[in-house]
């Protein structure tokens, strides 16, 4: 079972490393979800309950995040990032068990957080900060495929980040 979950892990990895790839928001958020969807089921398979919940979550963010241009979001968008932060708290302490049980919690937070921002360049630099927690928590949890992901999703947002933040801004001066 633990092979299995790997192997889902290294293919929820793959999409969320290519999501930071996008140029689009909104492809952005889209490659998030799918890969969301593979984190939590190699968190149910390796019984690492926190982290599916938390993954799930994050879904459920995602999924309002890809809605906040549509007028009932948009009016009351404050509202909106306010109360999904707040559901993500909730959810983790619902699943607390332990100090490590936390970790994805911070983690989400700043993923979600980051989901609601409209600048691409605000996107991966607050979602950058989302990594190390995971990695902790996937090194906790023996999600091993995970945890080197973490690793290459910073590098995949550092170097997108170079690629279209800087590199971008350094042509235009």
């Amino acid at each position: 079972m633990k092979i299995l979950a790997n192997v889902i892990g290294i293919l929820a990895v793959a999409l969320f490393v290519l999501s930071y790839q996008c140029k689009k928001r909104s492809n952005i958020v889209i490659m998030n979800i799918l890969s969301r969807i593979f984190y939590v089921t190699q968190y149910i398979l390796l019984f690492a309950f926190s982290g599916a919940a938390m993954d799930l979550s994050g879904l459920v963010v995602s999924l309002l995040a890809q809605q906040k241009d549509k007028k009932f979001i948009s009016k009351h968008l404050r509202l909106w990032v306010i109360a999904s932060l707040l559901f993500i708290i909730a959810v983790g302490l619902v699943f607390y068990t332990d100090l490590f049980s936390l970790v994805p919690v911070a983690a989400v937070m700043f993923e979600a957080g980051a989901l609601w921002l409209s600048k691409e360049k605000h996107i991966r630099i607050v979602s950058f900060f989302s990594k190390p927690h995971w990695r902790i928590y996937n090194i906790f949890c023996g999600a091993y495929g995970s945890a080197v992901g973490s690793v290459l999703a910073m590098v995949s947002i550092v170097s997108a980040f170079i690629r279209y933040d800087i590199k971008k801004n350094t042509q235009e001066e």
